[in-house]
């Protein structure tokens, strides 16, 4: 029944009387019913037409797809390669220090904290100094007396010097005796001279060590670097048989590897190396300072190189990765190592020639991790596939997309659309 059909459906009319006829309202029903489903009919019609249509389409676009596998490709040239290792080590300090007491005492005052930068010479912390006051105060009188002592002293010595001149010259003519000579001669000698200057040092060297006593209750920083530690607290006793306090320069740090003996002699001192420490997120260029000529106890041998730090981000302890060349070789054939596969027991190689991929059996050399030498099997010149040569096999139809990192233009618009919905291939 047609959708104008069931519209010219006649209601049902009133009774005379005005009233709707109650008797017939299935027809009504029944009505509305039909209306919906031959809504629902012709719905169905119109998303089925649409769905057999777009089959249609991509099956057309199906059978126009051209079946070639989308690589990229360098041009293979000379040049030159190195073999390397990576080791692992720790960074240590180029230069830290263990501060001691000389002489035990309490804390009376700390002028520092861990992880300050501290300069030579800066006092860290104070010990109690009035036990060492006394001592160094008899020490300062008892040179001050000395040094007066040694200044009349002179002044006699110089006189008696004089005077020796004078009783020389009086005994020539036979004024004084010989005996009195020699007494005078006693004063003026050297001997005489000694003995002062013994006594003066002695004690300038009681009151120097008695200063050095009370200076050395202020505890300095033998060398300027950061505050690594400091175990000390106001009013604490500190001996002088435990180190308190330590600093670190962190200028300067160092790795130390241990080497094999198969590469021992394929380094040498003052070889540039590449460091990259990971905790840290640094990668900085090194120099091997220096080789031990003995093997360990596990017949390793140790390399050291130093690391320049002056942002102190480095720190001691932290895990280091030290790669080095140990081989090199120049004007060789070189292609990125994952473009060599093992296949069929054999390493090969695929190389791209009129639109399709060749595969060549190789022999490889020095490999530097990312890159491998080429022995023999290629040429300078020949169209190495670098990326989806997993994906091709020797035959397969391939399209160059990039070549030496440079987009190769399609030749038409179909193609370029092929390539880019995939045209068969896999990336």
């Amino acid at each position: 029944m047609a959708l104008k059909d069931i519209l010219k459906i006649k209601r049902p009319e009133p009774k005379q009387d005005g009233s709707p006829d109650l008797k017939k309202p299935v027809g009504k029903k029944k009505m509305i019913i039909t209306v919906i489903a031959v809504l629902v009919v012709l719905l169905i019609g119109v998303r089925i037409s649409g769905a057999v249509r777009s089959a249609a389409e991509q099956k057309a676009a199906e059978q126009n797809r051209q079946n070639y596998v989308p690589v990229e490709a360098i041009t293979l040239q000379k040049q030159s390669i190195s073999s390397a290792i990576t080791l692992s080590g720790k960074v240590e300090a180029d230069k830290e220090a263990s501060i001691y007491v000389t002489t035990p005492g309490k804390v009376t005052a700390v002028h520092a904290k861990v992880g300050d930068q501290v300069s030579k010479g800066q006092v860290l912390f104070s010990l109690d100094k009035s036990d060492l006051m006394a001592s160094y105060n008899q020490a300062a009188a008892a040179y001050q007396l000395a040094q007066g002592a040694y200044r009349t002293n002179m002044a006699n010595y110089e006189n008696n010097k004089k005077n020796y001149e004078n009783m020389k010259q009086l005994y020539e003519i036979g004024a004084v005796s010989k005996s009195e000579l020699d007494q005078v001669a006693v004063l003026a000698s050297d001997a005489v001279l000694e003995t002062y200057q013994g006594q003066l040092a002695q004690a300038k060297a009681a009151y120097d060590a008695a200063q050095k006593a009370l200076n050395d209750m202020d505890v300095k920083a033998p060398i300027g670097g950061v505050l690594t530690a400091l175990d000390v607290k106001v009013g604490a006793m500190v001996s002088n048989a435990v180190s308190p306090a330590r600093v670190v320069d962190l200028s300067k740090v160092f790795v130390t590897v241990s080497i094999s003996e198969q590469e021992i002699n394929n380094v040498h001192g003052g070889q540039s190396v590449e460091i990259v420490v990971p905790s840290a997120s640094v990668k900085v260029k090194g120099v091997i300072d220096s080789l031990s000529v003995a093997a360990n106890a596990q017949g390793k041998y140790t390399l050291k190189a130093y690391i320049e730090n002056k942002d102190s981000v480095i720190k001691p302890g932290m895990f280091a990765n030290l790669t080095l060349s140990i081989a090199g070789k120049n004007n060789v054939l070189v292609v990125p190592t994952e473009a060599v596969i093992f296949h069929g027991g054999k390493d090969v190689v695929y190389v791209a020639k009129d639109n399709a991929a060749v595969e060549i059996e190789v022999s490889t050399g020095l490999e530097s991790g990312t890159e491998t030498e080429i022995i023999s099997g290629l040429a300078e010149g020949d169209i190495v596939i670098t990326k989806g040569q997993n994906f091709v096999q020797d035959g397969s139809e391939i399209k160059v997309i990039s070549l030496d990192g440079q987009e190769v233009q399609q030749e038409t618009n179909d193609t370029a659309a092929s390539a880019q919905t995939g045209g068969g291939a896999q990336e």
